[in-house]
């Protein structure tokens, strides 16, 4: 490296006496070297802002999901919601209903008395081609699926 900086110091630099000559020389080598580096700056620069927007949009999705459902419905033109799970943990509240402890059945049965033994969940189905169809499903104490079976009417 000191080599170099030797060599350059013992170099002559030509004079040029044409003034306009030598100065549009100077921005001709000022745009072919100095210039292009700016270009390379600003696509840097405009490819690190669209990044960082993306990561911004990217967090926000993944906090607060209806933004993204939001947008794209706008996008798609469509009417999509999502249900959120504060609704789903409402309906379990009514599940009491369909248990032993109901309150229509407080006077009638004691719940202490029974133990929970199988769980069964009726799905109906109805087709205009093929009549109705029900589907059983049986779940144990830990709520695994145990079998499920087929009821056409």
């Amino acid at each position: 490296m000191k080599g170099l900086e030797i060599k350059l110091e013992e170099m002559k630099v030509p004079v040029c006496e044409d003034e306009q000559f030598a100065y549009r020389l100077r921005r001709n080598l000022l745009d072919r070297y100095y210039k292009s580096a700016n270009g390379y700056r600003f696509k840097f620069r405009a490819v690190l802002a669209a990044c960082c927007l993306l990561l911004v949009f990217g967090c926000i999705t993944i906090i607060k999901p209806d933004v993204a459902l939001k947008i794209n419905n706008l996008a798609f033109h469509e009417e999509k919601k999502i249900i959120p799970a504060e609704q789903d943990v409402s309906n379990l509240e009514n599940l009491s209903y369909t248990s032993i402890f109901n309150p229509h059945l407080s006077n009638e049965l004691d719940p202490d008395k029974f133990q929970e033994d199988k769980t069964y969940l009726v799905r109906k189905y109805v087709s205009s081609e093929q009549g109705g169809l029900m589907i059983v499903s049986e779940f144990d104490r830990n709520g695994k699926k145990q079998s499920a079976k087929r009821i056409s009417f």
